[in-house]
């Protein structure tokens, strides 16, 4: 993250679905989502009691508890078929996959499906990849198509410093460590938002934004489709500071990080969808 420019925002004070209230009084429409970590919103009613009730019961210490094995399940139930690995962040994930294929791994190192810029030659972004990772993204290619890579799914869990699944090959499962113990208040409230997902999965259709996909599809700096659209990867800095404080003044939270995607809100209305197409214009023609 740029943390330069994610100070250039006013202090949040609270938020709900696809908005954000500063203390100030302003309202910003999120189109980060926290790189996807919030793709169903901000503010789940029963992922907050979830917290709420484990905290309540005092054990917050990463020990043995049920709630590693609720969350498990909930992994599984959301990508059946998969051996799964859970581990105390990305960091300590990738740490444990480098291990296992004998070569450093990094963020960079993992590929987007959803992101149109990094596509290999043929088609298939996990194409040529060395290491083999490749992101899942929800309401992206089925995570299915990608046999023989390690995939690391983006969760809607908003501490992915604490909570990090691998999904597994056949061939990667004997050399990666068995799962890590999570605190039982991050497992409970991980494995709620999963089955959220799921049944947002089988029940959700895309937004309807016609303004806003009107301006996407031909805008010379965004290239993507569905939920996520990508800027150019070698976009300068200079130039996404300006794009990131155009979109700021005018009420909406582009992501502070280049490799994060714009991702589209479930809901504007008539007259928000027209002010977003007509910036995301606008900025094309900038």
């Amino acid at each position: 993250m740029d943390y330069e420019l994610i100070k250039l925002v006013e202090p949040i004070r609270r938020a709900r679905g696809d908005f954000l209230y500063t203390y100030r009084g302003t309202r910003l429409v999120d189109l980060w989502k926290q790189g996807g970590r919030a793709i169903l919103g901000h503010g789940k009613s029963q992922e907050l009691t979830c917290l709420k009730n484990t905290l309540s019961r005092g054990v917050w210490m990463p020990a043995p508890h049920p709630g590693m094995r609720h969350l498990e399940k909930a992994l599984g139930a959301l990508f059946p078929g998969k051996t799964v690995r859970v581990y105390r962040g990305l960091h300590r994930a990738l740490y444990h996959i480098g291990c296992a294929l004998k070569q450093p791994v990094r963020r960079e190192d993992i590929g987007d499906p959803a992101n149109p810029w990094l596509f290999s030659k043929s088609g298939n972004p996990a194409a040529d990849r060395s290491p083999p990772l490749v992101l899942w993204r929800p309401w992206t290619p089925a995570v299915y198509q990608y046999e023989t890579e390690i995939i690391v799914p983006v969760l809607p869990v908003a501490w992915s410093e604490e909570i990090a699944a691998v999904l597994l090959p056949d061939s990667a499962d004997p050399h990666l460590p068995p799962s890590d113990l999570i605190s039982p208040v991050l497992a409970e409230y991980a494995q709620r938002a999963l089955y959220d997902l799921k049944r947002a999965l089988e029940t959700l259709a895309l937004p309807h934004l016609p303004k806003t996909m009107r301006a996407l599809e031909k805008s010379s700096i965004w290239k993507g489709s569905g939920l996520y659209w990508f800027p150019p990867p070698d976009l300068g800095g200079d130039a996404y500071k300006q794009l990131f404080l155009q979109f700021l003044e005018a009420g909406f939270l582009l992501p502070p990080d280049l490799s994060d995607p714009l991702i589209l809100p479930w809901q504007l209305s008539p007259g928000l969808d027209v002010k977003l197409g007509k910036l995301l214009s606008f900025a094309g023609e900038a």
